[in-house]
């Protein structure tokens, strides 16, 4: 698991702006996902020959009230997904 090629982190931007800005570099966005389950699925999508990136969740993608929930920014991960160049 790694960032793409070039990629920065920044500041949090929105979710759309940060799917179009990885999109450009071949990933794809799968899902939310966290705990034990995360890593089963990082181990499938690499198993399936595929690179995987999980981003940090920013508060505006919470609902609203879960928006001072720091513990799920913490806990959940986006997952993205291209082809490896293996």
């Amino acid at each position: 698991m790694s960032s793409p090629e070039g990629w920065v982190e920044l500041t949090p931007i929105r979710r759309e702006a940060r799917d179009a800005e990885l999109a450009r570099f071949g990933w794809r966005r799968r899902f939310v996902g966290g705990g034990p389950r995360l890593e089963e699925i990082v181990a499938l999508y690499e198993s399936l020959d595929q690179e995987v990136l999980l981003d940090s969740l920013t508060p505006e993608e919470l609902a609203e009230e879960c928006g001072d929930c720091s513990l799920a920014l913490q806990l959940f991960r986006v997952i993205y997904t291209r082809t490896s160049d293996r």
